[in-house]
């Protein structure tokens, strides 16, 4: 048993040292006006006029998604040196224990990617007249069912665009995990059935997944920097 802590500790202390080499920052480490994230977060969520009661597990949930975002991807780094490289492997694809969690590991961000912008959707909902459903309330629908005042405004302009033209293709590949096809099973066959370049092509693909979800990562914390602007920006302050 002590063994076993032993080896988590290192493992913690290892993914630890790739987070600060990377750049992978928590959405705790951000400032907002100079200000913790969440305390921003919650300032502006306490003092604008709702349509809707914040759900109270909005406040954590942004945190613990970003746990999963930060500790997931920093084990995309550590396996990354020790998957498979077809081009390495006489074209041949021998799946070791090191690639296939690599790939699992990184369908597990794309869903967390998913929660983190659904979670934002759910924020914006509570302050904009969306007219959806509380079952209906995601953010795709829920940047489509804006408020038509609201659409002009600069920042709703480039929250709109971020996830549209960044975003969407990734969570697209989710959709893809999700309903269909695993992003273990999508990489596999894909790298397997390539043939001279493609194979190439495909096997770098692979290979740059950690960095794309690390982008994604700033892209989403964007988003939520956006939100909470747009809350600013657009919804009466209450009366003290």
């Amino acid at each position: 048993m002590i063994e076993d802590l032993d080896i988590l500790n290192s493992l913690f202390y290892r993914t630890g040292e790739i987070k600060k080499s990377e750049g992978i920052l928590h959405l705790t480490e951000r400032e907002l006006d100079n200000k913790h994230p969440l305390t921003y977060y919650s300032e502006v969520t306490h003092n604008h006029e709702r349509i809707h009661d914040c759900p109270l597990f909005l406040y954590d949930d942004f945190f613990f998604i970003s746990n999963d975002l930060v500790h997931f991807t920093t084990l995309l780094y550590l396996l990354r040196p020790f998957i498979n490289d077809s081009s390495k492997e006489g074209d041949t694809y021998f799946q070791r224990w090191y690639d296939a969690r690599y790939l699992s590991y990184a369908g597990i961000l794309h869903s967390s990617l998913y929660n983190f912008w659904d979670r934002i959707g759910d924020l914006l909902n509570c302050f904009f007249d969306t007219g959806l459903a509380p079952d209906r309330v995601y953010i795709k629908r829920v940047l489509e069912n804006f408020p038509k005042e609201d659409k002009s405004s600069k920042i709703f302009i480039q929250l709109k665009d971020d996830y549209e033209q960044l975003v969407q293709p990734t969570l697209a590949e989710r959709d893809e995990d999700v309903h269909n096809q695993s992003i273990p099973t999508t990489h596999y066959f894909a790298i397997l059935l390539a043939r001279g370049k493609e194979k190439l092509d495909k096997s770098e693909q692979k290979f740059q997944i950690a960095d794309k979800i690390k982008e994604q990562i700033d892209i989403a914390y964007r988003g939520f920097e956006l939100a909470l602007r747009l809350i600013i920006e657009r919804v009466p302050k209450l009366e003290e």
